[in-house]
């Protein structure tokens, strides 16, 4: 849907952050899941005995069994505030910067272009702004039980002791290269979808599409964009889990690199293209189900909160 011409930019920062934290709630056991494969040097395969996960089923059974079920949720206080705050930053970016292109020439009768751009720079902007919140949660999730840290706070303070500024920012090359196209992309398949579908239903271009429409749109372009960048995120998993591995001897062998670069070739040398792609499918979910929560509930919120009188100066 186009919300250049309902939406309020005043409102889209605590709409974007409201999202966020619902978001993420509902999709955290899926982000757990999915960087538990990510993290797993030795093949998820059925065969492999040496594996501790070998399949979805066989690994959610195996969490469950060893820690229970909020373990599905491990790292999930640093992870609702990186969602709100990535939520209004992106968000908020994202408005301004597009009320401020629609301005300028170069963009003009290129929709889908500044959508792109728009996006690019919002999730540049935001993922910056959480990095240390990400580091943070990756380590949470891949922790030993009774090992590692007692919680977020706690582990941001070790982290900036013994490994300084840049252990706060591990894995910030891959995330900045990857978040561009991935959020740029998102907003441009976004709206993409959302044009198709009102053509198809014969609306106009300022019509309201319905919830489950939204959220087939918002799934369909999480689908699409993960889909290229998903080698860039396993490497940021892996690069914030270095200097860690004390605090993780109960889940096989200890992924070691040095750089961004290093890594792909240590991943490429040892595990093959299948490795680059490890906990492809829970993260396939995640990103549909992301996507499609998220625009669909921002949506819905921005409509809800500029139909509302109290809530207008």
């Amino acid at each position: 849907m186009d919300r250049e011409k309902h939406t309020e930019t005043r409102y889209a920062g605590l709409a974007g952050g409201m999202t966020g934290c619902i978001t993420r709630f509902i999709c955290q056991p899926l982000d757990v899941l999915k960087i538990r494969l990510q993290l797993q040097v030795e093949p998820i395969a059925a065969t492999s005995s040496r594996s501790k996960y070998r399949s979805i089923g066989q690994s959610v059974a195996c969490i469950y069994r060893e820690e229970g079920l909020l373990a599905f949720w491990k790292g999930h206080n640093p992870a609702q505030l990186l969602s709100l705050m990535y939520g209004v930053a992106q968000f908020s970016f994202y408005e301004r910067f597009n009320r401020l292109l629609r301005e300028t020439d170069i963009f003009a009768g290129h929709d889908r272009g500044r959508h792109f751009v728009c996006g690019a720079c919002s999730g540049s902007f935001a993922a910056l702004v959480i990095m240390p919140l990400d580091v943070i949660r990756t380590r949470l999730v891949s922790q030993d039980p009774g090992r590692g840290y007692n919680n977020a706070v706690q582990g941001l303070m070790h982290i900036y002791r013994r490994e300084g500024v840049r252990g706060l920012y591990r894995g910030a090359g891959p995330a900045m290269l990857q978040i561009a196209p991935l959020t740029g992309g998102q907003f441009m398949f976004y709206n993409l979808f959302g044009t198709v579908a009102k053509q198809i239903r014969g609306l106009s271009a300022d019509a309201q599409l319905p919830a489950a429409e939204l959220f087939v749109c918002g799934g369909l372009a999480g689908f699409c964009t993960k889909l290229l960048v998903y080698p860039l995120d396993l490497v940021k998993k892996r690069l914030q889990i270095q200097g860690f591995a004390q605090n993780r001897q109960t889940f096989g062998q200890h992924f070691v690199c040095r750089h961004m670069f290093h890594c792909l070739a240590q991943v490429g040398r040892y595990e093959g293209l299948r490795g680059l792609y490890k906990g492809l499918l829970p993260s396939l979910l995640k990103a549909g189900f992301t996507s499609a929560f998220y625009f669909t509930i921002y949506d819905s919120l921005v409509v809800l909160f500029n139909s509302k009188p109290s809530l207008r100066p």
